[in-house]
């Protein structure tokens, strides 16, 4: 039960990773994607277990976290110059955000997104 109601936030992930890869700005997109995700997870406790270990209980989980992986890949590969990230490094990524976000008081965990998210941009600015 717990893995199904999980294996629907990884799905609401990858409808996020579509949403935001309409967005015109690849680094941008990237930005907010992660974003949605962290407000997810951080909402969902449980999601960062998920996402980060190899083993599944169900064959339908381990496909929708395969297809969370080709989404956030294909947001990466986007991004120019191309970060020296895969797809599943990025989800790892995003598991230790989800972390260090839920390290803060509630009433601070949104300036600390913003703060996370806007240093990992300057990390995807092209360099001149």
């Amino acid at each position: 039960m717990r893995e199904s109601v999980l294996e629907e936030s990884v799905r609401e992930l990858i409808d996020a990773a579509a949403v935001a890869g309409g967005h015109p700005e690849p680094a941008n997109a990237l930005v907010d994607f992660l974003r949605t995700a962290l407000l997810t997870a951080l909402a969902r406790p449980g999601l960062t277990d998920v996402l980060i270990t190899g083993a599944d209980e169900t064959e339908s989980l381990h496909r929708a976290k395969g297809e969370l992986v080709e989404a956030a890949s294909g947001l990466l590969a986007r991004v120019r110059p191309a970060p020296a990230l895969t797809g599943e490094n990025l989800l790892k990524l995003l598991c230790g955000l989800i972390h260090a976000v839920s390290e803060h008081p509630a009433e601070r965990q949104g300036a600390a997104i913003d703060n996370y998210l806007g240093i990992l941009r300057a990390g995807l600015a092209p360099a001149p």
